[in-house]
């Protein structure tokens, strides 16, 4: 029943394939295809809700994709409680390899919105995150992931500060490579450039907007072609502008050249993102099949550095993964 699932959804993503999409509430992709297989990028919103909870509110998301929504909307709600230590276990369907070649993680992307503008990402000093594979016993049908929050005990403490010493020691290296599971993501405040990707993808904005629906409109029928995304977050846009310095300056000229419809659509500040509220973060280019296919669920343990648990704030964002799906199903 599982793996039915999962194949009815990855054929109903492979019968789009080769057309091109408009830029949607939450993705903007194309497929594409080598003869082999099909890639297809999936874009998933993450909360737009105040970080108030540890339990994710993800429903409509198979459950391939949603154990990793959930661990960074828990990660979030531990950022926000002040909490150090994350385990979440999130149990998946079969993986149907004769149909499947790869799934991967290729974007993690956060965004913080304060109510009064004053919070912001200098109150997260590290995070690092590691995925492995794992058995659960089910007691239900239910797709709800197991979670814990706690502080760490000293050695576990001990075991993740090391990943981020100057000078790697034994230890960090050893548990790096014998421990099961993969990092997925490691931020280092003091050591931002080798956290984040900025220098590798495209310019992104965040549009200030008192109508969200009619203005994401006006991004698709008038600048689609600047665009690589445009993400609808409340009472705000995120747009990233194709990898081109010439297509940034002309997105820009065009958006001024437009000052009327800006008015009329109640467009406010757009601002460039910064490391202060944007987390663009870098996770390696591996296939997460062979780990997916090991056991019935997936474990995500997370380590976070917070300085203080900061006052009520907004963090949203997108997760994008990348499928190949087998040509020949």
């Amino acid at each position: 029943m599982n793996k039915s699932y999962l194949l009815l959804s990855l054929l109903l993503i492979a019968a789009s394939c080769g057309k091109k999409s408009t830029i949607k509430t939450h993705t903007a992709v194309e497929t594409l295809g080598d003869g082999s297989h099909v890639t297809v990028p999936i874009v998933v919103p993450l909360s737009e809700k105040s970080i108030s909870s540890f339990r994710s509110s993800v429903s409509d998301i198979n459950p391939l994709f949603r154990g990793f929504v959930s661990a960074l909307m828990n990660i979030g709600a531990s950022m926000g409680a002040g909490k150090t230590r994350l385990t979440l276990i999130q149990p998946i369907p079969e993986i149907p390899s004769e149909y499947l070649a790869s799934i991967k993680v290729k974007r993690i992307f956060f965004f913080i919105e304060a109510e009064k503008k004053k919070e912001n990402f200098e109150f997260l000093r590290r995070v690092a995150v590691k995925i492995s594979s794992t058995h659960l016993d089910r007691k239900s049908d239910s797709w709800e992931p197991v979670i814990e929050t706690d502080d760490f005990s000293d050695k576990e403490l001990s075991t993740f500060r090391s990943l981020f010493k100057k000078e790697r020691d034994q230890h960090a290296a050893e548990w790096e490579r014998n421990s099961e599971g993969l990092l997925l993501l490691k931020y280092n405040q003091e050591e931002k450039k080798a956290s984040l990707q900025n220098e590798n993808v495209g310019k992104i904005f965040i549009i200030q907007t008192d109508k969200p629906n009619m203005t994401r409109k006006y991004l698709e029928e008038n600048h689609a072609r600047y665009l690589k995304r445009a993400h609808t977050l409340s009472k705000s846009i995120l747009v990233e502008v194709k990898k081109d310095p010439i297509m940034e300056e002309m997105f820009k000229t065009k958006l001024a050249e437009d000052s009327s419809q800006v008015e009329s659509l109640g467009i406010g500040e757009i601002n460039p993102c910064r490391d202060e509220v944007c987390l663009d973060l870098k996770v390696p280019d591996v296939n997460l099949i062979p780990m997916l296919m090991k056991n019935n669920a997936i474990k995500v343990d997370a380590y976070i550095d917070p300085k203080n648990a900061p006052k009520d704030f907004q963090l949203k964002g997108f997760l994008e993964f990348e499928i190949k799906i087998k040509a020949k199903i």
